[in-house]
Parts: structure tokens; sequence; C-alpha cells
């Protein structure tokens, strides 16, 4: 009995109109943004926010990548040619060691920052919002309720 229940709410439930709510995850000023009374459909852009400054903060991590990448390279030419001179027998067991420990250093530097990288890139990301569902716009902010930053208000609404 309870199942049926369940599913006649389930019918009632599925012919309401949904609404959303679109709340931005980074405060930032609108650069763009979808008009009232216009169609969209998943994936639609509905507003882009300045990323100026994530995307400079982006190409700062890209140039100290490039950085940690020659440090990384450096740390495993000298490694192999430790490793080359401890086969010789010229290299002692030490020196290999102390550049096997520089090259796991340069190696861990390199893997952190790199997921940096990634997790800016996500972060990036927030500066587009799409739309998560099929509707038309209602409502759009007016520009004094757009630009506050420190109170979170709805940026569109969709029906």
């Amino acid at each position: 009995m309870k199942f049926n229940h369940y599913l006649t709410a389930g019918i009632l439930l599925s012919s309401t109109v949904l609404a959303l709510d679109i709340y931005p995850q980074v405060s930032a000023n609108i650069i763009e943004i979808k008009a009232v009374g216009e169609a969209v459909k998943p994936g639609d852009i509905l507003v882009k926010l300045d990323n100026r400054q994530a995307t400079l903060k982006l190409q700062h991590l890209q140039v100290i990548q490039k950085i940690k990448q020659q440090a990384f390279d450096d740390a495993e030419r000298e490694f192999n040619q430790t490793q080359e001179l401890y086969d010789r027998m010229v290299a002692s067991h030490r020196d290999v060691d102390i550049a096997k420990i520089t090259f796991d250093e340069k190696k861990r530097e390199l893997d952190a920052h790199n997921l940096t990288i990634q997790i800016q890139k996500i972060e990036l990301e927030k500066y587009r919002i799409t739309s998560p569902i099929s509707g038309t716009i209602k409502t759009i902010p007016n520009s004094r309720n757009a630009t506050n930053h420190f109170s979170p208000k709805p940026l569109l609404i969709i029906e």
C-alpha cells in the first residue's frame, strides 16, 4: 500500500513546475548573463564571471611548473650520471644515495605542484555557470545585487 502512495506522489511531483535558483560559487563581477525569457537547456552557459585573477594565477602556476620540471629533469640526469659512475666504481654508494634523495624530492615537488595546477583549473571552471536543467530564465539580479560579494544572492531563477 505504501508503494502505491509513493507512486502517486511521484506522478503528482512530475507534473509540477520545477524552479531552480542559481548561485555563484565564487565572488566576481558578472561579465555576461542570459536575458530574462531566454530558453536554456542543460550545459548552456548562463553566466560568465570575471576570471582574470584566477587565469593569472593558473598562468603563474604553469610558469613555476616549468621551473620545477627543469629542476626535476636536472636531478634525474644527475642521479643517472651518478649511478653510472657508481657502476664503473668511480662514485661512492653515498653519492648515489644523495642523488637519489634529491631526485625523489624534486619528483614529489613536481607532482604536488601539478596537483595544484589541476586544482586551479577546477577553480577556473567556477567562473562559467552552466544550466543544470532545461527551462526559461525568469529573473536576473539588478546591478546592486550582482556585485555584492559578501552576501550571495541568486543570479538566476530558471523555471
